[in-house]
């Protein structure tokens, strides 16, 4: 590399040398002896300076090579020729114009953000107000309007979690809380959902307490019920806690329509709908993948197992005390 950037100096080197000895040979008043003694002395003159300038370039252009981001240009050594002293200032300049956009993009994604927030927060006096409005209405007409209500609150509720979840870590409060009480409600928002389906629960919870956040843990089980309901018709759905190798473990085990073995490794990806009811128009695609990034944080382990047409069974593995001290303090 250092011949190929320095090639049009040694051309000029040559072409010099090259004059010099023309000279020579055309003018017989000069030595031809001299002329061997300027163009030795050129020649040594030359490869020793490109030997300094290989050795004190060489280390500052390998380490220059390794750069894989802007802010590796702290990682540089001292520059010691003018040409790299350039190059740095050059690369300092970009980085702070890059930083600069950066915090510009930054501070318009925050005020979207703080907008989204308002605007969802806004939404639930509305929400309130028209669930205390249904309260007034009786019969089929109800259930729907209420199955919408769940819906709407749902989509608003996955929404505010999206915006919650880049920080998530500054937001969980891990604590031992019991089972019993964060399932039931998840149970009591599908009420309606439920009675309509004629679906009902089982639940044994061997190991009624977790160290968790409440608030997460609630919002991942609203996605693994919800889901658990919509595809199940008549019939229970099981939930189950144990200690399995010194961890908690939860279980819902649906027995509904269950999920095709292509749809399965993609559950959990962002915007992902069934193939199987790809045109449900009600569908975001969004909760699980939501659920699964809260997980992460909060080193909750989340398997699913299904088998099409049989049911589907999620299993939560609550992290152990070490695991939770580290959560707690990151």
């Amino acid at each position: 590399m250092y011949f190929t950037q320095h090639l049009p100096w040694w051309l000029l080197f040559i072409l010099i040398n090259a004059v010099t000895l023309g000279i020579g040979l055309l003018d017989v008043s000069i030595s031809n002896l001299s002329i061997l003694y300027i163009v030795v002395i050129n020649s040594i003159i030359m490869v020793l300076f490109a030997i300094w300038q290989y050795a004190s370039g060489r280390h500052y252009e390998k380490e220059l090579m390794k750069m894989n981001d802007i802010e590796d240009i702290e990682s540089l050594p001292v520059p010691t020729t003018r040409y790299q002293r350039a190059l740095q200032e050059r690369l300092l300049r970009v980085r702070q114009s890059h930083n600069d956009r950066m915090d510009q993009e930054s501070m318009k994604t925050k005020e979207n953000m703080d907008e989204m927030t308002r605007w969802i927060h806004d939404m639930k006096m509305p929400m309130t107000t028209l669930k205390l409005l249904m309260d007034d209405v009786d019969g089929q007409r109800r259930v729907k309007l209420l199955n919408e209500w769940q819906r709407l609150e749902g989509m608003l509720n996955e929404m505010l979690y999206m915006k919650r979840l880049p920080n998530i870590q500054n937001d969980l409060y891990i604590e031992t809380a019991e089972l019993g009480p964060i399932i039931g409600r998840s149970i009591q928002k599908l009420r309606t959902l439920c009675m309509e389906k004629d679906i009902g629960f089982d639940i044994t919870l061997s190991a009624p307490e977790v160290k968790t956040d409440v608030k997460w843990l609630s919002f991942i089980l609203d996605q693994i019920i919800t889901n658990s309901v919509k595809y199940t018709e008549d019939d229970e759905i099981e939930i189950s806690s144990s200690m399995v190798d010194g961890a908690v473990s939860l279980t819902v085990e649906d027995h509904g329509r269950g999920i095709r073995p292509e749809d399965l490794p993609r559950i959990f990806e962002s915007g992902f709908t069934s193939t199987s009811n790809h045109g449900d128009g009600q569908s975001t695609g969004m909760g699980l993948y939501l659920a699964n990034q809260a997980a992460e944080a909060m080193h909750l382990d989340i398997d699913v197992q299904s088998e099409y047409g049989s049911g589907t069974k999620t299993t939560l593995t609550f992290a152990q005390q070490n695991a939770y001290h580290k959560v707690k303090t990151m």
